[in-house]
């Protein structure tokens, strides 16, 4: 039996193996596009990579240069952009930047949205940049996936985490790409269409748009000469950016996969239909037949082998076991105790699983000799920790040396030194509220409406 068949034959024991219940829980629009600029890669991409992969090319238009034009374009529905309040100051002035003269609604400094058009969809789709606010022009650019829901609701890199002032301000020299659609889409081509996920354009084709159609001509209106670039996804994008990895090795010069499921065809699948389930979508839409070449084509785990060409790879899981980040004297509840419950039981066991899918990931890439002397193939298992943003941020940190190799080869010390001081500022602004949030549970019974509401709004905000 061939080292990819003990694989599948590992992954399905794994899958028999657990419980059920874990399973089971896993301007007006229309002047602003008049001032459109489309840009195209060129011919000779000169970065080295063959003209091929830029065979198809997406349409890039000019910054919204406020928040009124970006909605007067009309692309994207209101309700599932809330993410623009991180671009553009509010009209009542309450998020405005102290000491500058900018107007309410207009971008925040070195933030941008963009409605990229993707030729394989039909579709046009909203990209935020985070421009680098030293030499852009020569810096390299970094794609952020969010997660299952895309960044379309309140699980988004955005929101979550401090990647906005950690990649633009303390970083300072990278160029941030984050695509805010795709929810349920596992950013992958999808087999048949789904009415409700194509949002009226052509059938899914993501890896398509991200891998030929987007880089490209995106870089070119960064205006960077960098040809350095990184992929990075955590919960559903996790499996996706190491599909990619295996798939276009050393398109990417690192990628991060923070607590994906390597696994997802055969027995495994029922993890993926968990999160397609969500998008009232299939299994057999997204990749056919479970045991299909398709579903194969896009399993991490039954691929591992083809991360031998792919360098600079950090893979992390936590274990499920409730850590620093789910308790209520941390910081991301603030006191807060039945904001506790959703980690505890949902999120702890969707992370076992991912825990499982990284350890059988682990055992085939060591077996492959892929490692972190011939790779730089780091994995993080933490002891402690479930599925939820407080542990995606720690990777956003622990990662960037590996991240760092990648973009800025021989960098690696000053990569340690900014990862640490990421770390310190963030604690700084963040640190919990100790034994002060350790409020007993009688002192919150019985709980009122208004704390299910509070918890129906944590458990909304704090999850993937």
């Amino acid at each position: 039996m061939n080292k990819r068949a003990i694989a599948r034959v590992t992954a399905a024991a794994v899958a028999t193996a657990l419980p059920l219940s874990v399973m089971s829980v896993l301007g007006t629009g229309a002047a602003f596009a008049g001032e459109a600029q489309p840009v195209s890669a060129p011919a000779d991409s000169g970065d080295g990579r063959p003209a091929s992969d830029y065979r198809n090319t997406a349409t890039v238009n000019t910054p919204f240069p406020t928040r009124a034009a970006a909605e007067g374009a009309n692309y994207v529905e209101e309700s599932k952009a809330a993410w623009r309040d991180y671009l553009y100051q509010a009209e009542d002035g309450s998020n405005e930047e102290e000491g500058t003269s900018w107007k309410a609604g207009d971008r925040y400094t070195r933030m941008e949205e963009r409605m990229v058009h993707s030729k394989a969809m039909n579709r046009n789709i909203p990209i935020v940049t985070i421009r680098a606010k030293e030499d852009p022009r020569n810096a390299p650019t970094i794609y952020l996936l969010n997660g299952a829901d895309g960044g379309e609701g309140a699980a988004n890199w955005l929101r979550q985490t401090n990647a906005i002032d950690f990649y633009g301000n303390q970083i300072g020299n990278v160029n941030v790409v984050i695509p805010m659609e795709g929810a349920f889409s596992y950013y992958t081509d999808w087999e048949q269409p789904n009415e409700t996920l194509d949002k009226g354009g052509n059938t899914q084709a993501w890896e398509t748009f991200l891998v030929q159609e987007l880089p490209g001509p995106m870089e070119e209106a960064l205006g960077t000469y960098n040809p350095n670039r990184s992929i990075i996804g955590m919960s559903m994008t996790g499996s996706t950016t190491l599909v990619y990895g295996e798939k276009y090795s050393g398109f990417y010069d690192s990628i991060g996969a923070y607590s994906g499921c390597a696994a997802t065809s055969g027995e495994m699948a029922r993890t993926v239909d968990i999160v397609l389930d969500r998008g009232n979508a299939t299994y057999e839409q997204m990749w056919g037949d479970r045991n299909g070449k398709v579903a194969r084509e896009n399993d991490a785990l039954v691929n591992a082998a083809d991360l031998k060409d792919q360098k600079n790879i950090y893979v992390s899981s936590s274990s499920g076991l409730m850590g620093e980040h789910d308790v209520p004297s941390g910081d991301r509840l603030n006191g807060f105790l039945p904001g506790s419950i959703t980690p505890a039981v949902e999120g702890g066991a969707i992370e076992a699983v991912t825990n499982a899918c990284t350890h059988m990931l682990k055992s085939t890439t060591d077996a492959e000799g892929i490692t972190q002397d011939s790779n730089n193939l780091v994995y993080n298992f933490r002891n402690t920790g479930t599925h939820q943003w407080g542990y995606w941020q720690d990777d956003m940190f622990d990662s960037w040396p590996t991240i760092s190799e990648g973009l800025f080869p021989g960098n690696g010390a000053q990569a340690v030194e900014q990862r640490d001081a990421g770390k310190a500022d963030y604690l700084e602004k963040n640190p919990g509220m100790g034994a002060k949030g350790s409020t007993p549970v009688s002192s919150l019974l019985p709980i009122t409406d208004a704390v299910g509401e509070a918890l129906a709004e944590q458990n909304a905000e704090g999850n993937e």
